[in-house]
C-alpha cells in the first residue's frame, strides 16, 4: 500500500474537479453577462472534452506511469461511429450539424464517465 501514492492521485483529482468548477463558473459567467442579446445552445460541459482528456493523461501518468488516452479516444471514435450509424439508420436525413451536435454532446458524456473510469482505476491501482 502506497499511501503517499494514493494520496497525491485523490489530491490531482480534487485539483482536477476544482479546474473543472472554475472552468464551468467562468462560461457561466460570460454567458450570463455578454451573450444576453442571442441565445447560444452551449453549455459548460461543452468546454470539458478537451480539458478531460488532458486530465485523463495526467492522472494516468502519474498513476500508472503509461497513459490511457489513446484507449479512451479509440473508444469515444468507436461510440460515436456507432451512433453516426444508428442515426443513419433510424433517420434518413442527417444532416452535419445535427451529426456534429449529437457527436459532442455524446463526447461530453463519454470523456466524462471516461474520466471517472481513470480516476477509479487509478485510485484502485494505487491502494
Amino acid at each position: 500500500m502506497h499511501v503517499s501514492l494514493l494520496m497525491t492521485n485523490i489530491a490531482i483529482f480534487l485539483g482536477q474537479l476544482l479546474v473543472l468548477l472554475i472552468v464551468a463558473g467562468i462560461v457561466i459567467s460570460i454567458k450570463k453577462k455578454v451573450l444576453t442579446h442571442r441565445q447560444v445552445r452551449m453549455t459548460p460541459v461543452d468546454f470539458w472534452p478537451p480539458i478531460l482528456l488532458l486530465f485523463i493523461h495526467q492522472i494516468s501518468i502519474n498513476g500508472l506511469s503509461n497513459s490511457l488516452l489513446p484507449q479512451v479516444v479509440v473508444i469515444w471514435i468507436g461510440i460515436s461511429l456507432l451512433i453516426l450509424f444508428w442515426q443513419i439508420f433510424s433517420n434518413q436525413e442527417l444532416t452535419y450539424k445535427k451529426f456534429f451536435v449529437i457527436f459532442w454532446r455524446f463526447g461530453d458524456l463519454i470523456v466524462f464517465i471516461s474520466w471517472i473510469g481513470v480516476v477509479i482505476y487509478v485510485i484502485y491501482q494505487s491502494l
